[in-house]
Protein backbone atom coordinates (compact mmCIF):
# COMPACT_ATOMS: atom_id res chain seq x y z
CA UNK A 1 0.00 0.00 0.00
CA UNK A 2 1.46 3.60 -0.92
CA UNK A 3 1.70 6.42 1.50
CA UNK A 4 -1.36 7.98 1.89
CA UNK A 5 -1.65 10.76 -0.75
CA UNK A 6 -2.92 13.60 1.65
CA UNK A 7 0.35 12.52 3.28
CA UNK A 8 2.53 12.48 -0.24
CA UNK A 9 1.10 15.83 -1.10
CA UNK A 10 1.87 17.42 2.36
CA UNK A 11 5.83 15.97 2.09
CA UNK A 12 5.95 17.03 -1.30
CA UNK A 13 6.26 20.68 -0.26
CA UNK A 14 8.46 20.39 2.10
CA UNK A 15 12.05 19.93 3.28
CA UNK A 16 12.84 16.13 4.23
CA UNK A 17 13.16 15.88 7.74
CA UNK A 18 16.77 15.64 8.66
CA UNK A 19 18.41 12.81 10.77
CA UNK A 20 17.77 13.42 14.33
CA UNK A 21 21.78 13.01 14.95
CA UNK A 22 22.10 16.09 13.37
CA UNK A 23 20.64 18.21 15.69
CA UNK A 24 21.76 19.38 19.43
CA UNK A 25 18.93 18.17 21.94
CA UNK A 26 17.76 21.71 22.18
CA UNK A 27 17.15 22.31 18.99
CA UNK A 28 15.88 18.75 18.02
CA UNK A 29 13.05 20.03 20.85
CA UNK A 30 12.81 23.62 19.59
CA UNK A 31 11.90 22.01 15.60
CA UNK A 32 9.61 19.69 17.32
CA UNK A 33 7.58 22.08 19.52
CA UNK A 34 7.65 24.75 16.69
CA UNK A 35 6.25 22.68 14.09
CA UNK A 36 3.92 20.61 16.21
CA UNK A 37 2.29 23.99 17.94
CA UNK A 38 1.70 25.27 14.56
CA UNK A 39 -0.70 22.35 13.54
CA UNK A 40 -5.04 22.70 13.72
CA UNK A 41 -6.42 21.74 16.69
CA UNK A 42 -9.32 19.04 16.08
CA UNK A 43 -12.82 20.69 16.41
CA UNK A 44 -13.42 19.54 20.27
CA UNK A 45 -15.36 21.91 22.13
CA UNK A 46 -14.45 20.96 26.12
CA UNK A 47 -15.64 22.68 29.47
CA UNK A 48 -11.98 23.29 30.72
CA UNK A 49 -8.64 23.15 30.31
CA UNK A 50 -5.94 24.05 32.90
CA UNK A 51 -2.84 23.37 34.04
CA UNK A 52 -1.28 22.77 37.23
CA UNK A 53 1.58 20.30 38.97
CA UNK A 54 1.47 16.86 40.48
CA UNK A 55 3.74 15.27 43.17
CA UNK A 56 6.34 13.28 41.69
CA UNK A 57 9.44 10.87 42.76
CA UNK A 58 11.89 13.51 41.80
CA UNK A 59 9.70 16.78 42.60
CA UNK A 60 6.74 18.44 40.80
CA UNK A 61 5.48 17.51 37.83
CA UNK A 62 3.43 19.75 35.06
CA UNK A 63 -0.03 18.01 34.02
CA UNK A 64 -2.87 19.59 32.10
CA UNK A 65 -5.71 18.43 32.74
CA UNK A 66 -8.82 18.31 30.16
CA UNK A 67 -12.54 18.01 30.92
CA UNK A 68 -15.04 17.13 28.59
CA UNK A 69 -18.82 19.19 28.48
CA UNK A 70 -21.42 17.40 30.08
CA UNK A 71 -22.49 15.70 33.77
CA UNK A 72 -19.61 13.49 35.27
CA UNK A 73 -18.39 12.03 37.18
CA UNK A 74 -16.47 11.02 33.61
CA UNK A 75 -14.01 8.41 33.19
CA UNK A 76 -10.04 9.15 33.79
CA UNK A 77 -7.53 8.76 31.49
CA UNK A 78 -3.38 9.30 31.84
CA UNK A 79 -2.08 10.52 28.83
CA UNK A 80 1.73 10.30 28.02
CA UNK A 81 2.77 12.16 24.78
CA UNK A 82 5.69 10.89 22.36
CA UNK A 83 8.85 11.89 21.33
CA UNK A 84 10.91 9.49 21.51
CA UNK A 85 11.42 10.06 25.71
CA UNK A 86 13.92 12.89 24.54
CA UNK A 87 11.30 15.57 23.16
CA UNK A 88 7.92 16.51 23.45
CA UNK A 89 5.57 18.37 25.88
CA UNK A 90 2.40 19.62 26.75
CA UNK A 91 2.02 21.67 24.17
CA UNK A 92 3.33 18.99 21.39
CA UNK A 93 0.58 16.97 21.46
CA UNK A 94 -1.77 18.75 23.43
CA UNK A 95 -4.40 18.12 19.95
CA UNK A 96 -4.67 14.57 20.68
CA UNK A 97 -4.93 14.92 24.67
CA UNK A 98 -8.45 17.46 23.28
CA UNK A 99 -9.14 14.43 20.41
CA UNK A 100 -9.13 11.80 23.56
CA UNK A 101 -11.05 13.89 26.65
CA UNK A 102 -13.87 14.98 23.65
CA UNK A 103 -14.25 11.70 21.80
CA UNK A 104 -13.88 9.47 24.87
CA UNK A 105 -16.02 11.43 27.37
CA UNK A 106 -13.49 11.65 29.65
CA UNK A 107 -10.78 13.74 32.18
CA UNK A 108 -7.81 13.34 30.56
CA UNK A 109 -4.77 14.67 32.20
CA UNK A 110 -1.74 14.90 30.48
CA UNK A 111 1.71 14.27 31.70
CA UNK A 112 4.61 16.43 30.80
CA UNK A 113 7.38 13.39 32.45
CA UNK A 114 11.30 14.28 32.74
CA UNK A 115 12.83 14.13 29.67
CA UNK A 116 16.38 12.03 28.29
CA UNK A 117 18.99 12.65 28.07
CA UNK A 118 19.20 14.63 31.56
CA UNK A 119 16.76 12.11 33.18
CA UNK A 120 18.05 8.77 31.68
CA UNK A 121 15.67 5.31 32.31
CA UNK A 122 13.36 4.94 34.22
CA UNK A 123 12.50 8.62 34.65
CA UNK A 124 9.57 8.83 32.52
CA UNK A 125 8.21 6.01 33.39
CA UNK A 126 8.28 6.77 37.29
CA UNK A 127 6.52 10.06 36.57
CA UNK A 128 4.12 7.77 34.40
CA UNK A 129 3.20 5.73 37.55
CA UNK A 130 2.94 8.87 40.19
CA UNK A 131 0.67 10.08 37.66
CA UNK A 132 -2.11 7.19 37.37
CA UNK A 133 -1.44 6.57 40.97
CA UNK A 134 -2.21 10.68 41.58
CA UNK A 135 -5.16 10.67 39.16
CA UNK A 136 -6.70 7.36 40.96
CA UNK A 137 -6.25 9.02 44.53
CA UNK A 138 -7.80 12.58 43.21
CA UNK A 139 -10.39 11.01 40.63
CA UNK A 140 -13.41 12.85 42.35
CA UNK A 141 -11.73 16.59 43.12
CA UNK A 142 -11.40 16.44 39.30
CA UNK A 143 -14.91 15.46 38.68
CA UNK A 144 -13.92 12.40 37.68
CA UNK A 145 -14.83 8.58 38.85
CA UNK A 146 -11.67 5.98 40.08
CA UNK A 147 -13.73 3.09 39.22
CA UNK A 148 -13.45 4.00 35.20
CA UNK A 149 -9.92 4.52 34.36
CA UNK A 150 -7.39 4.00 31.87
CA UNK A 151 -4.31 5.06 30.08
CA UNK A 152 -3.49 6.30 27.08
CA UNK A 153 0.09 7.60 24.76
CA UNK A 154 1.46 7.60 21.42
CA UNK A 155 4.57 6.14 20.49
CA UNK A 156 6.87 6.61 23.81
CA UNK A 157 3.71 7.47 25.42
CA UNK A 158 1.94 4.40 24.38
CA UNK A 159 5.23 2.49 25.91
CA UNK A 160 4.68 4.19 28.82
CA UNK A 161 0.64 3.39 29.18
CA UNK A 162 1.82 -0.29 28.56
CA UNK A 163 4.00 0.02 31.31
CA UNK A 164 1.92 1.57 33.73
CA UNK A 165 -0.52 -1.15 33.07
CA UNK A 166 1.65 -3.69 34.11
CA UNK A 167 2.52 -1.75 37.12
CA UNK A 168 -1.00 -1.11 38.12
CA UNK A 169 -1.30 -5.36 37.70
CA UNK A 170 1.56 -5.61 39.63
CA UNK A 171 0.74 -3.21 42.28
CA UNK A 172 -3.41 -4.69 42.42
CA UNK A 173 -4.36 -0.78 42.74
CA UNK A 174 -5.57 1.17 40.24
CA UNK A 175 -7.92 -0.62 38.73
CA UNK A 176 -7.77 -0.03 34.97
CA UNK A 177 -10.47 -0.81 32.16
CA UNK A 178 -8.63 0.35 29.21
CA UNK A 179 -4.89 0.90 27.29
CA UNK A 180 -5.11 3.25 24.53
CA UNK A 181 -1.51 2.76 22.51
CA UNK A 182 -0.93 4.68 19.33
CA UNK A 183 2.03 3.27 17.68
CA UNK A 184 4.24 2.53 20.99
CA UNK A 185 6.48 -0.79 20.37
CA UNK A 186 6.26 -3.57 22.57
CA UNK A 187 9.47 -4.12 22.28
CA UNK A 188 13.47 -2.66 22.33
CA UNK A 189 16.02 -3.31 20.79
CA UNK A 190 13.61 -2.46 17.57
CA UNK A 191 14.35 -5.87 15.61
CA UNK A 192 16.42 -5.32 12.45
CA UNK A 193 13.62 -7.61 10.56
CA UNK A 194 10.30 -6.70 8.78
CA UNK A 195 8.79 -3.28 8.37
CA UNK A 196 12.09 -2.03 10.39
CA UNK A 197 14.09 -2.83 7.21
CA UNK A 198 11.19 -1.66 4.70
CA UNK A 199 10.66 1.82 6.26
CA UNK A 200 14.46 2.35 7.75
CA UNK A 201 14.63 5.25 5.96
CA UNK A 202 11.26 6.92 6.67
CA UNK A 203 8.77 8.93 6.05
CA UNK A 204 9.08 10.79 8.99
CA UNK A 205 10.98 8.10 11.58
CA UNK A 206 14.03 6.89 10.58
CA UNK A 207 15.31 3.21 11.98
CA UNK A 208 17.96 5.19 12.98
CA UNK A 209 16.61 7.91 14.88
CA UNK A 210 14.40 5.40 17.09
CA UNK A 211 17.68 3.65 17.94
CA UNK A 212 19.57 7.01 18.49
CA UNK A 213 16.66 8.33 20.91
CA UNK A 214 17.29 5.45 22.86
CA UNK A 215 20.81 5.80 23.24
CA UNK A 216 19.94 8.85 24.82
CA UNK A 217 17.28 7.69 26.50
CA UNK A 218 19.01 4.17 28.38
CA UNK A 219 21.67 3.83 30.97
CA UNK A 220 23.14 0.72 29.26
CA UNK A 221 21.57 -2.15 27.22
CA UNK A 222 20.57 -3.95 30.39
CA UNK A 223 17.84 -1.43 30.58
CA UNK A 224 15.78 -3.47 27.32
CA UNK A 225 15.25 -6.40 29.82
CA UNK A 226 13.34 -4.30 32.17
CA UNK A 227 8.95 -4.45 31.16
CA UNK A 228 9.13 -0.78 31.54
CA UNK A 229 11.25 -0.89 28.65
CA UNK A 230 9.75 -3.79 26.85
CA UNK A 231 6.32 -4.88 27.91
CA UNK A 232 6.99 -8.11 25.87
CA UNK A 233 9.21 -9.20 28.13
CA UNK A 234 7.41 -8.90 31.31
CA UNK A 235 7.03 -12.29 33.14
CA UNK A 236 3.04 -12.38 32.96
CA UNK A 237 0.73 -10.21 31.23
CA UNK A 238 -1.66 -11.96 32.70
CA UNK A 239 -4.80 -9.87 33.90
CA UNK A 240 -3.83 -6.86 32.12
CA UNK A 241 -6.54 -4.09 30.91
CA UNK A 242 -8.66 -4.20 27.56
CA UNK A 243 -5.33 -2.96 25.18
CA UNK A 244 -6.14 -1.17 21.87
CA UNK A 245 -3.21 -0.94 19.76
CA UNK A 246 -3.08 1.56 16.88
CA UNK A 247 0.37 0.96 14.00
CA UNK A 248 1.08 3.06 10.83
CA UNK A 249 1.68 1.02 8.01
CA UNK A 250 4.61 3.16 6.45
CA UNK A 251 6.68 3.35 9.81
CA UNK A 252 9.81 1.42 10.59
CA UNK A 253 8.64 -0.13 13.92
CA UNK A 254 5.36 -1.04 12.69
CA UNK A 255 5.97 -4.35 13.44
CA UNK A 256 7.21 -3.83 16.93
CA UNK A 257 4.19 -2.05 18.17
CA UNK A 258 1.66 -4.77 16.57
CA UNK A 259 3.93 -7.53 18.09
CA UNK A 260 2.62 -7.03 21.64
CA UNK A 261 -1.00 -7.94 20.41
CA UNK A 262 -0.46 -11.72 20.25
CA UNK A 263 1.69 -11.80 23.65
CA UNK A 264 -1.48 -10.05 25.15
CA UNK A 265 -3.95 -12.15 23.51
CA UNK A 266 -1.83 -15.67 24.53
CA UNK A 267 -2.58 -13.97 28.04
CA UNK A 268 -6.32 -13.71 27.36
CA UNK A 269 -6.66 -10.30 27.17
CA UNK A 270 -8.87 -8.33 25.03
CA UNK A 271 -7.30 -6.45 22.27
CA UNK A 272 -7.52 -5.14 19.34
CA UNK A 273 -4.94 -4.28 16.49
CA UNK A 274 -5.38 -1.97 13.72
CA UNK A 275 -3.07 -1.28 10.77
CA UNK A 276 -4.13 2.67 9.31
CA UNK A 277 -3.17 2.36 6.14
CA UNK A 278 -0.61 4.44 3.94
CA UNK A 279 0.05 6.39 7.50
CA UNK A 280 3.42 7.42 8.85
CA UNK A 281 5.00 6.96 12.57
CA UNK A 282 3.09 10.01 14.38
CA UNK A 283 0.01 10.38 12.15
CA UNK A 284 -2.40 10.95 15.05
CA UNK A 285 -0.96 14.74 15.84
CA UNK A 286 -2.26 15.40 11.86
CA UNK A 287 -5.48 14.87 14.22
CA UNK A 288 -6.85 18.56 13.32
CA UNK A 289 -7.03 17.11 9.13
CA UNK A 290 -5.85 14.03 8.13
CA UNK A 291 -9.03 11.59 7.89
CA UNK A 292 -6.37 8.75 8.86
CA UNK A 293 -5.79 10.30 12.17
CA UNK A 294 -9.26 11.22 12.65
CA UNK A 295 -10.24 7.10 12.10
CA UNK A 296 -7.19 6.50 14.84
CA UNK A 297 -8.19 8.63 17.43
CA UNK A 298 -12.23 7.34 16.60
CA UNK A 299 -11.57 4.17 17.03
CA UNK A 300 -9.78 4.34 20.61
CA UNK A 301 -12.40 6.19 21.91
CA UNK A 302 -14.87 3.82 20.63
CA UNK A 303 -12.59 1.07 22.72
CA UNK A 304 -12.24 3.01 25.78
CA UNK A 305 -15.88 4.01 25.96
CA UNK A 306 -17.07 0.21 25.37
CA UNK A 307 -14.53 -1.06 28.44
CA UNK A 308 -15.75 1.68 30.17
CA UNK A 309 -19.57 1.10 29.62
CA UNK A 310 -18.81 -2.82 30.57
CA UNK A 311 -17.76 -1.41 34.08
CA UNK A 312 -20.49 0.31 34.12
CA UNK A 313 -22.95 -2.42 33.68
CA UNK A 314 -20.94 -4.69 35.85
CA UNK A 315 -21.02 -2.23 38.52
Amino acid sequence: MPLDPQLEAMFAGQPEWPPVRNFPVDALREAVRSSSTRLPPPPVTLASVSDRTIPGPAGDIPVRIYTPEGAGPFPIITYFHGGGFVVGDLDTQDMIARGLSGGAGSVVISVDYRLAPEHKFPAAFEDGWAAVQWAAAHAAELGGDAALMGVAGDSAGGVIASACALLAKQAGAPTLAAVLNWYGPGIHPIPEEGSAIEFANGPVLRMDDAHYFWELHIRDESDYEDFRASPMKAASHVGLPATFIASAECDPIRDAVEAYGPVLEQAGVEVEVKRYPGMVHGFVSWLGFLPGAQAAMADACAFAQKQFAAVRQDA
